[in-house]
């Protein structure tokens, strides 16, 4: 009878013992830099992300900032900066199609699209658990 309650409790703290995992949550950042014009999608893989997103356009004196952004891992985000057909150029952050932020630079002239492909961006410092 000692022989198999010294087995089992052999096997269980064996069981006990190997079956032990380490969940250790860490913390990742990144920052995220678009210069370019068109539309670009990214989605962040990290769960609890806070973010600080800069978007400047070349009409702005100082650049918006926003900071303690709450970013989600389910989210697809869409930045895009764009001229439309009036000669309107506009940067805007969007989640899932939905506009979170803009940010408008008013009517721009041929020779002053070089001067924003220098000055305009959106940059996203993110900070989130792995």
């Amino acid at each position: 009878m000692k022989k198999i309650l010294l087995g089992c409790a052999l096997c269980f703290g064996i069981m006990s013992f190997s079956s032990c995992t380490t969940n250790d949550v860490k913390e990742i950042s990144g920052t995220i830099i678009i210069k370019d014009l068109g539309s670009h999608v990214f989605n962040i893989n990290a769960d609890n992300i806070e973010a600080t997103i800069t978007m400047a356009g070349p009409k702005l004196e100082k650049p918006m900032i926003y900071e303690n952004v709450p970013l989600f891992r389910t989210s697809d985000y869409n930045a895009k900066i764009e001229v439309d057909d009036s000669g309107e150029l506009t940067t805007e952050l969007l989640n899932n199609l939905v506009s979170m932020y803009e940010v408008d630079a008013g009517k721009l002239e041929d020779k002053q699209l070089n001067h924003f492909l220098q000055d305009g961006f959106v940059k996203i410092e993110w900070t989130g658990l792995n």
